[in-house]
C-alpha cells in the first residue's frame, strides 16, 4: 500500500511541478514564436508538394518514398490533390492554436498549454521538413536536372 501511496505523492509533486512551469511560460514570447514556426511549416509543405511536381514531371525516374503518398500518385492528378489535402490538413488547427487569444485571462493555463503544445510540434515538424526538403528533394531533383538532356 505505500508504494500507491509514493506513486500517488510523487504524481501529484510531478502536476505540481509542470503546473508551475506552464504558468510561468510568457504568452506574448510565445506568441512570437509561433507565428515564424507557422509560416515556415507553411512554406516548407510548399516546397516539398511544388520538389514533388518537379520529380513527377520528370518520368519514370521518380519514386515516392512516403508509401502513403505513393499510393494516391498512382490516382495521377486526383490522387495528388488528395495528397496534397492531406499535407496542409494539419495547418488548419495550427492556425487557430497560433492565433488563439484568452483576452479576459479565463483560460490562462489551457492557452499556455495549447500554444506550448503547438510550439514543440512546429518544432518537431519544421525539423523534419528541412530534413525531408533540404537534404532529401532538392539533391535529388539537382541530380536529375543535371541528367535530363
Amino acid at each position: 500500500m505505500s508504494s500507491i501511496r509514493q506513486f500517488l505523492t510523487s504524481f501529484k509533486e510531478a502536476e505540481a511541478r509542470d503546473r508551475k512551469f506552464i504558468s510561468e511560460l510568457n504568452v506574448q514570447l510565445l506568441n512570437n514564436l509561433l507565428w515564424p514556426l507557422y509560416i515556415a511549416f507553411i512554406c516548407l509543405n510548399f516546397l516539398d508538394v511544388y520538389s514533388t511536381l518537379l520529380a513527377l514531371n520528370t518520368g519514370a525516374q521518380f519514386r515516392e518514398l512516403n508509401p502513403i503518398a505513393a499510393v494516391l500518385f498512382g490516382f495521377q492528378f486526383h490522387g495528388f490533390l488528395i495528397a496534397t489535402a492531406f499535407k496542409y490538413l494539419p495547418a488548419i488547427p495550427l492556425f487557430y492554436v497560433v492565433f488563439a487569444k484568452d483576452s479576459p485571462n479565463r483560460h490562462a493555463l489551457e492557452i499556455r498549454v495549447v500554444k506550448f503544445a503547438a510550439l514543440v510540434a512546429l518544432v518537431a515538424s519544421n525539423l523534419l521538413l528541412v530534413y525531408v526538403v533540404g537534404i532529401n528533394n532538392i539533391p535529388e531533383l539537382a541530380k536529375l536536372a543535371l541528367v535530363r538532356p
